[in-house]
């Protein structure tokens, strides 16, 4: 019998232990690997970070984290990216949140349309895969940016490297370019290898691995957020597993 389908992740290991466990209780007894290829270290700015700021740009809750561990500015309107960022500002206090349409383009298009009072500060990660600030200033918005983490690249991890030299079939999530390239490094380029199943939050996340030997198949998600990304890792596995990969 084919060896069932197996789940590889590489996300920071907090958003991949939960990004698993939302998985398992649709797929009970999926075979995970949790490899991450990135380490989140905050870099909390000073308490008067926000000050002569209208409104917070928020992009991750890693944002929301940074910035809540240096600053206790709770008082402005935080313009939040998509549901995960909003619940996450939320938490945090913020008494007025938007929640956007769930990617950097979709945020810029609101904010442009809405065109809050300035100034704005888009509060984000030392990598970031859109300028945000610089759309708006283009638009006439006045932004700056403020890095409150570094998303630190790491080695693949032996389990995961074990994953990916393996013979049957792996499902690998992807959440952003960067990411994207970073698994790159690692896919074995001869021997034997998994038969890899990328799904790509974005267009953008697949092209590092477009045309890569590795890759076996790609699926990119109809809505850039975490609820597209889980309804087509799991369309994936079920589909394999109808292949003679039964769980």
């Amino acid at each position: 019998m084919t060896a069932m389908p197996h789940l590889l992740l590489t996300r920071p290991h907090a958003q991949s232990v939960r990004f698993a466990e939302s998985l398992r209780s649709a797929l009970p007894g999926l075979r995970v690997t949790i490899a991450p290829l990135l380490r989140i270290a905050l870099d909390p700015p000073g308490a008067a970070a926000a000050d002569g700021v209208a409104g917070l740009i928020f992009t991750s809750e890693n944002g929301v984290a940074g910035f809540v561990a240096g600053c206790a500015r709770r008082d402005v309107p935080a313009w939040c990216v998509g549901p995960r960022t909003a619940e996450a500002a939320r938490a945090a206090g913020f008494a007025t949140v938007h929640q956007g349409g769930g990617d950097a383009r979709a945020l810029i298009a609101e904010l442009t349309a809405v065109r809050p009072d300035g100034p704005l500060l888009h509060v984000r990660g030392r990598h970031a895969a859109a300028d945000i600030s610089g759309a708006l200033n283009a638009a006439g918005i006045g932004a700056r940016d403020l890095v409150v983490y570094d998303q630190q690249a790491q080695p693949m991890p032996p389990e995961g490297a074990a994953a990916l030299a393996s013979r049957g079939d792996v499902v690998v999530p992807v959440f952003s370019p960067r990411s994207a390239r970073l698994l790159g490094v690692h896919l074995p380029q001869g021997g034997p290898r998994a038969r890899l199943h990328l799904v790509a939050i974005s267009d953008a996340a697949a092209q590092p691995l477009a045309g890569h030997g590795a890759i076996h198949a790609q699926h990119i998600v109809s809505a850039p957020d975490a609820a597209a990304m889980h309804s087509m890792v799991a369309k994936v596995i079920r589909a394999l597993e109808a292949r003679g990969n039964p769980r």
